[in-house]
């Protein structure tokens, strides 16, 4: 059986490690979990419209445009007409927000490459599997709970005599 008391403690005990190590010290740790995620999607894509961002991110159009803003004024995102709809507002990265994406990554390769470096062939091979199911389940919690939040906001009528 899971002793889930010691595997959460485990959890808290090394999260610091995956989180907060020191290399990170150098890179900008005020942004926002939303920040850091409309960095990486327009890192991804090259550039992104308001209601992709949106969508991504899991927040209505006026807090994607107030993360949008917070970035512009930090010198991270820029705002441009798209060229193929001039009424399209494209958002893209700077060079300082593309050297910080950059560094991010950079950071994050140098951590899977530590932990890919010590496993074996087949061990590596299980974690890949171990990963995709558990974000297989994640993601069909998200979808469970996206689906009874719709049910939530459909109109009911109400009949009154």
């Amino acid at each position: 059986m899971l002793d889930y008391t010691a595997l959460t403690d485990l959890f808290f005990d090394n999260i610091k490690k995956l989180f907060y190590p020191e290399e990170w010290i150098t890179l900008d740790l005020t942004l926002s979990k939303s920040e850091i995620f409309t960095m990486l999607l327009t890192d991804r894509h090259g550039e992104v419209i308001m209601s992709q961002l949106a969508e991504h991110i899991g927040v209505p159009m006026s807090t994607a445009t107030g993360v949008v803003e917070r970035l512009v004024k930090a010198g991270y995102i820029k705002r441009e007409r798209s060229e193929s709809d001039r009424r399209i507002v494209v958002i893209k990265l700077t060079d300082n927000g593309q050297e910080l994406v950059d560094k991010l990554k950079s950071n994050i390769y140098e951590y899977l490459q530590l932990i890919y470096d010590a496993l074996t062939e087949e061990e590596r091979q299980l974690l890949g599997k171990i990963f995709f199911k558990v974000f297989d389940i994640l993601n069909e919690r998200m979808i469970g709970k996206t689906n009874e939040s719709d049910e939530k906001k459909q109109i009911r009528k109400i009949e009154i005599d």
